[in-house]
């Protein structure tokens, strides 16, 4: 391997043999007592490994230098992810991801500390909290204009029905045309009976000539809050 070992930030230095630094993986363990190297290499399951790769390899797979700028306890890939697994599980996987990037050429992504996990929670969360005040700045105003509405004793033109339920009016005749409150009669919108006497519609006549001088009546057709409350919450609009 011609690219250098680095584990959670920490260069891991290796022998002429190729050999990784047990010590510099315990100082990127977070270098604790309890996890000395020297104490790893004492337990009798270590020492059979130890003999056991040795056996296969041919040469040590554990070696000591001291003195100097490269002083310290050396092993192989092997005993590195053993000594590591002895260290914790989650020590353990980011020694394997290092070592996957170091044979890949990619960089490991370091693992994140308790302090760093929870900083990156918060703002998950905080992110959450900003997203649903931005939807209910959104929905508001709408249950607003519905409360009203229920709470009027108006009647309201389609017009004024259409912006009351926050609609367009052509979306408004749409879907009360649709949802049988409305249906156009010689071009003008009128109210069926059954919506009328639910309360849902109201219908004025209003009289005009025609071009012969014949009375005729127009249909007004109005809405009453009751009725925009309906036809908003049937068609699924909010």
């Amino acid at each position: 391997m011609n690219a250098s070992l680095s584990i959670l930030g920490t260069k891991i230095r290796q022998d002429a043999e190729g050999r990784f630094c047990l010590n510099d993986c315990h100082k990127a363990s977070g270098g604790e007592n309890k996890n000395r190297p020297s104490i790893w290499v004492d337990n009798s399951q270590t020492k059979a490994l130890i003999a056991e790769i040795q056996a296969e390899a041919g040469i040590p797979a554990l070696t000591s230098i001291k003195g100097g700028n490269a002083s310290g306890t050396y092993a192989c890939k092997e005993l590195v992810y053993a000594y590591a697994m002895w260290i914790s599980p989650a020590f353990h996987l980011t020694v394997i991801r290092a070592f996957d990037a170091l044979v890949t050429g990619q960089i490991a992504a370091p693992a994140l500390s308790e302090q760093e996990i929870v900083a990156q929670a918060l703002q998950i969360t905080v992110r959450q909290i900003e997203e649903l005040k931005a939807e209910n700045a959104i929905l508001a105003p709408k249950a607003e204009v519905a409360e009203k509405i229920a709470d009027s004793d108006g009647l309201y033109t389609l017009n004024l029905s259409a912006k009351a339920a926050q609609m367009p009016l052509s979306q408004f005749t749409r879907a009360a045309h649709a949802n049988g409150f409305i249906f156009k009669q010689n071009g003008k919108w009128n109210a069926y009976s059954d919506k009328v006497k639910a309360g849902y519609c109201y219908v004025k006549f209003h009289p005009y000539r025609d071009r012969d001088g014949d009375e005729r009546f127009s249909p007004q057709v109005f809405f009453t809050p009751k009725g925009i409350t309906r036809l908003v919450k049937i068609s699924g609009q909010h």
